[in-house]
């Protein structure tokens, strides 16, 4: 069995045992990251059903719950993105890549991962100014709450940087002959 039907079979599992060791240590940060974005948002469901229970059946709202949920919502989001790419379960239009052959279809990747990887590196980095800046002021949530805005904009260079690193993790794998199918995502 060649090396491309087995990442057509099971492509996870393949990543997960893949002679690289890049491709094996990005396959876990990723994963870690996929499943920290999908506990951040269970979090997020549970503190905002505490919010409507103490605001409409106790009558005594939280001064917390938005802040919170906020700033899980930013850095699930962040987190996920690369979890995405790696799954090939970003928006894309495969009616149109599914008509190419192969070798369309790889330089039509490359294209698509040389975009997403400019554009996220452009945001990694501004993304550290952006830090810097509000560590510099002292900047904080106009809430009641009052909390650091550097915990939330640091959410930015992290996610972006890790999408950056995916972009370039699955150019090599393409570069390299081994274009994933995209697959139905279960969380």
């Amino acid at each position: 069995m060649s090396t491309n039907n087995a990442t057509s079979k099971d492509p996870q599992a393949w990543r997960a045992s893949h002679p690289s060791a890049w491709v094996r240590i990005n396959h876990a940060v990723v994963t870690l990251c996929g499943r920290l974005a999908a506990a951040l948002f269970v979090v997020i469901a549970a503190m905002i059903t505490y919010e409507v229970i103490a605001r409409y059946v106790f009558l005594s709202p939280t001064i917390w719950v938005e802040d919170l949920s906020l700033l899980c919502q930013i850095w699930a989001s962040c987190l996920g993105a690369s979890w995405l790419l790696q799954h090939q379960a970003l928006i894309r239009i495969d009616m149109l890549i599914g008509r190419f052959g192969p070798r369309m279809r790889a330089v039509a990747e490359l294209w698509s991962l040389l975009i997403v990887a400019l554009f996220s590196g452009w945001v990694t980095w501004y993304g550290v100014y952006i830090v810097k800046d509000a560590i510099a002021i002292n900047a904080a949530s106009a809430s009641m709450l009052g909390m650091p805005m550097w915990i939330t904009k640091s959410a930015i260079p992290v996610g972006f940087g890790l999408l950056f690193i995916q972009c370039l993790t699955e150019a090599a794998l393409v570069l390299t002959g081994h274009i994933q199918p995209a697959e139905e995502v279960h969380v």
